[in-house]
């Protein structure tokens, strides 16, 4: 199982959830981690573990795309060695893939994205389609996601993201419905071990999560 650590940005802070609404996101507690600067947060979490990979997403490039997104490109600077996995709300083909020469992939996630046929007829698979599931819904202005044929697919459990609810098993089975051929990597939830060892059951081997690592239950096989 690889366990990819979840870092949310917003004002250039490290934020948690603390509701259902990005809105209400607030600025990582001292008591969690040293620094809310993403800098220092990311060296916090490679003392905790030898993390290869890492997820990003930039809330407020989400509601509102920046072009110019000066603290991605810092941090892709800074961290060189790691491989990271980048949801910056890009809407348009235009838009992919412009940060250049860095080592990283690029979320289509069907909440803002809209070029889906575009990106279908250029046959591109260098990205991860995010599956954006709130109130069992897939959160997306059209279904023409579904013209995609991605390698791997986020099952992205919004109602569940930071909040320690467990499994959504409904939403699982709902992306693998959906995309039978694509590499499942889930997010949303995970409480223990337990619900690791039920992912793994269902053949799904990569987990997108914070809290659980920041309350110490990553062990090194899982890195």
């Amino acid at each position: 199982m690889k366990l990819i650590p979840a870092i949310d940005l917003k004002n250039n802070k490290v934020v948690i959830p603390d509701s259902n609404n990005r809105s209400d996101y607030q600025e990582i507690s001292i008591d969690k981690s040293p620094s809310s600067d993403p800098i220092q947060f990311i060296r916090y979490l490679l003392s905790i573990g030898n993390f290869s990979t890492i997820y990003l997403a930039d809330l407020d490039s989400i509601d509102d795309f920046k072009e110019n997104n000066i603290l991605l490109i810092e941090i892709l600077n800074n961290y060189k060695h790691i491989h990271f996995i980048i949801d910056n709300g890009v809407r348009k083909l235009s838009q992919f893939e412009y940060i250049d020469n860095y080592n990283f992939t690029q979320v289509i996630a069907t909440e803002t994205f809209e070029d889906y046929k575009k990106l279908y007829k250029i046959s591109s698979n260098n990205y991860i389609l995010s599956l954006d599931i709130k109130n069992k819904k897939i959160l997306s202005k059209t279904d023409e996601y579904l013209y995609l044929k991605p390698k791997k697919t986020i099952c992205m459990n919004l109602d569940n993201v930071g909040r320690r609810k467990g499994l959504n098993l409904e939403n699982i089975e709902q992306c693998k419905k959906i995309f039978p051929k694509s590499k499942i990597i889930y997010s949303g939830g995970v409480r223990n071990q337990e619900d690791l060892d039920n992912l793994s059951a269902m053949m799904i081997d990569e987990v997108i999560l914070l809290t659980y690592l920041l309350n110490k239950g990553v062990t090194q096989n899982q890195l």
